[in-house]
């Protein structure tokens, strides 16, 4: 069995939002938020159950490369496969 845990950034504007993702094959909320701040992610509690993501260039840290879209967290026994 596989899981993904895909975090999406709440930045929003007056007529849109941020369309930015991250995928995690994380097993857990917070492992998944974990692996997400490696790569410039910013977790705002809000009081609420749980609380806001924002990607990294929402986070004040530009545009990422593309390879920042995918985080592996466990790559024990498996070899990363690289986009062609």
């Amino acid at each position: 069995m596989s899981a993904r845990i895909t975090l999406h950034c709440n930045t929003t504007w007056q007529y849109g939002a941020c369309a930015a993702q991250i995928m995690t094959d994380a097993l857990t909320v917070p492992e998944a938020r974990a692996a997400a701040r490696t790569r410039g992610w910013r977790h705002v509690p809000d009081g609420g159950p749980d609380g806001r993501d924002y990607c990294a260039a929402c986070s004040g840290r530009g545009p990422q490369p593309a390879d920042a879209v995918v985080v592996f967290v466990r790559t024990a026994g498996r070899t990363p496969q690289r986009a062609r």
